[in-house]
């Protein structure tokens, strides 16, 4: 299989220290809600395709990468952001929009000391190590935190000075606080900015009974936030049950994942959203007509269910139809999906349990999407799934 190979020049500078560290270095939590891709995604081929964003390195030169349904951004060690693929709506954010995606990794302009990446359907959101969130692209339903129309440039969002991670739905976005707050804006017809109304804004909005959190996490129409302790709380659309209540009703406040143990990262996929727990198992609950859940059946679930067969988990990723586990020792293991080879384990059907993928080497990051990409420990970006 014929391996396409990116380079763009190395960012000069040594990476700064954060004044606001990452939650959760190893962990990326990232929902969409289409499976289009383009040229600049992985193109051809069901097993991993390597995609090489250094010109230069002998340490990891990444540390996020966030995976959205048509483009892509990456973070460097140094706190530069590059972003490549679908760029119609200015969501590349280098100041040109283009009909044609970049295969080219392009550098986002004004920014810089990015410390989280996150990505909705036509925009992108990063925060900064001052505590400032910026975000470009598309801006028809505010999720860029003002009024204005879309913009190929990053704008800072309102109100908010302090922000430790940034999470984005399709079409909104929600921000976790040094001070363990939760605050959302943009689109709100199912109540995924939790603030108990289902109006979309145009600047932050805090969610109600949320506070102490450590980990948040978007899905395409619903948020998650995890509370010191271990409790998870969520808000938003619950059609297949994805709020884990018991229930299959949407809510415009947070409600409690019933039954589950103590967590320690969460992440929410389009439609389904999966923890990993204190004790290094998986649980899931949501939609699972492609077996996402990894319970072994295609059964929803209002209520978590445990993933079968695996431990020691590091962290989680649940996509649109899949999910992804980085165990200890850089292992990657996929479950669900695999009609455009999301799983990475070549020309197979989906699966209802836990694959391990085989040849990569070891990996320090996790994003599922439509298609799953990967940080490895050398700084090398892989991905894998490809184009209806």
């Amino acid at each position: 299989m014929k391996v396409n190979e990116w380079r763009v020049q190395a960012l000069q500078g040594e990476a700064k220290s954060s004044k606001i560290g990452r939650l959760h270095p190893i962990i990326l939590s990232i929902a969409s809600v289409a499976l289009f891709f383009t040229s600049a995604l992985p193109s051809s081929g069901r097993k991993p395709e390597e995609y090489d964003l250094n010109s230069r390195s002998n340490t990891p030169r990444f540390i996020a990468l966030a995976a959205g349904s048509n483009h892509v951004c990456a973070i460097r060690s140094g706190g530069k952001v590059l972003c490549w693929g679908d760029n119609t709506m200015g969501q590349l954010g280098h100041g040109e929009r283009s009909d044609t995606p970049s295969q080219t990794p392009v550098e986002v302009v004004e920014v810089s000391h990015a410390t989280t990446v996150a990505i909705g359907e036509y925009h992108s959101c990063v925060t900064l190590n001052n505590g400032i969130v910026l975000c470009w692209g598309n801006n028809r339903y505010y999720q860029l935190g003002d009024t204005i129309p879309d913009t190929d440039r990053p704008v800072r969002v309102r109100e908010i000075a302090s922000a430790a991670k940034i999470t984005s739905g399709a079409y909104f976005n929600c921000a976790l606080l040094l001070d363990g707050n939760v605050v959302c804006w943009g689109f709100n017809k199912s109540g995924q900015l939790g603030n108990k109304s289902e109006t979309q804004m145009a600047h932050p909005v805090k969610v109600p009974g949320i506070s102490h959190s450590i980990d948040l996490s978007a899905g395409a129409a619903h948020a998650c936030a995890l509370i010191n302790g271990g409790e998870v709380r969520c808000w938003g659309s619950n059609l297949y049950g994805q709020l884990g209540d018991g229930t299959q009703q949407s809510s415009a406040e947070s409600v409690t994942v019933a039954e589950l143990p103590k967590v320690k990262m969460v992440s929410a996929g389009k439609s389904h959203t999966c923890a990993v727990l204190v004790s290094g198992r998986v649980a899931c609950w949501g939609h699972n007509q492609t077996g996402q859940l990894g319970n072994g059946t295609k059964t929803d679930s209002s209520k978590p269910v445990i993933v079968e067969g695996i431990d020691h988990v590091l962290a989680v990723s649940a996509g649109n139809f899949h999910t992804c586990a980085l165990l200890e020792g850089g292992q990657v293991t996929c479950w669900g999906s695999n009609r455009y080879g999301e799983l990475g384990t070549g020309p197979s059907g989906g699966s209802l349990r836990p694959l391990k993928i085989e040849g990569i080497p070891r990996v320090i990051a996790i994003a599922a999407s439509g298609y799953t990409s990967v940080i490895l420990q050398d700084g090398t970006i892989k991905s894998w799934g490809v184009a209806p």
